[in-house]
């Protein structure tokens, strides 16, 4: 049995039960929403960049159970919580957690090699928003080790042909977000946002090789 330790917490979302740290990163409902939005037709091989504690890699796996994911994770205490929590899952056939840093995926992963990749990057650039004294924290949510456009270009080198990329980003960086995704031939299909009191959030799918039109679709209100 997965031994949950003292300054963990056992939390219940989505049909999953996840550990998290009680004073490090959790995971928040952009993750659960991330993980319900990519169309997953045709999709038997994914990889979750920046896994964290694995809820979004776990989540895929539970809506299919043709795919297969690998969630790849930087951060030494969110490796050990996400192959723990896929353990928790029963996951272990169909879910590989790899440490590693994305800027090095070429030398892990041959190009071209899956159909879907998934993130929830680091909102922040360096110098904006609050930076706190939790170092997990603080590299899950600033740009500190990787940036959008790393995460784009490393989506472009493991992407098939035709395959699909899905982000979750503030809303202010939206148009940001969506340039980047076509500098490296992914085309943006479709959009979400997602409403608190405002636009928090937008959700976007695109397609490797895709020139048609984005799409927006009926926003979600939290």
């Amino acid at each position: 049995m997965t031994e949950v330790k003292d300054d963990e917490t056992l939390d219940e979302i989505g049909g999953v039960t996840i550990i998290q740290k009680k004073r490090g990163y959790r995971f928040s409902a952009d993750s659960i929403l991330l993980a319900d939005f990519p169309d997953l037709t045709g999709v038997t091989k994914a990889v979750d960049l920046g896994t964290g504690s694995g809820v979004i890699a776990i989540l895929l796996a539970k809506r299919s159970q043709e795919l297969s994911v690998v969630g790849i994770e930087l951060q030494g205490t969110l490796f050990d919580l996400a192959v723990r929590n896929v353990d928790l899952s029963a996951l272990s056939d169909r879910i590989e957690v790899v440490k590693g840093d994305l800027k090095s995926i070429k030398e892990r992963f041959e190009a071209g090699r899956f159909d879907l990749v998934i993130c929830n990057p680091p909102y922040y650039p360096l110098g904006k928003g609050r930076i706190g004294p939790n170092l997990e924290r603080t590299v899950a949510r600033h740009e500190v080790a990787v940036t959008l456009a790393d995460i784009i270009e490393a989506s472009e080198y493991l992407l098939r042909d035709g395959g699909r990329v899905a982000v979750v980003y503030p809303a202010g960086r939206y148009n940001e977000a969506i340039s980047v995704m076509r500098k490296h031939n992914i085309g943006p299909m479709r959009v979400k946002e997602v409403h608190t009191k405002v636009v928090e959030v937008v959700i976007v799918e695109g397609k490797k090789g895709y020139a048609g039109d984005l799409l927006p679709e009926p926003p979600f209100c939290l």
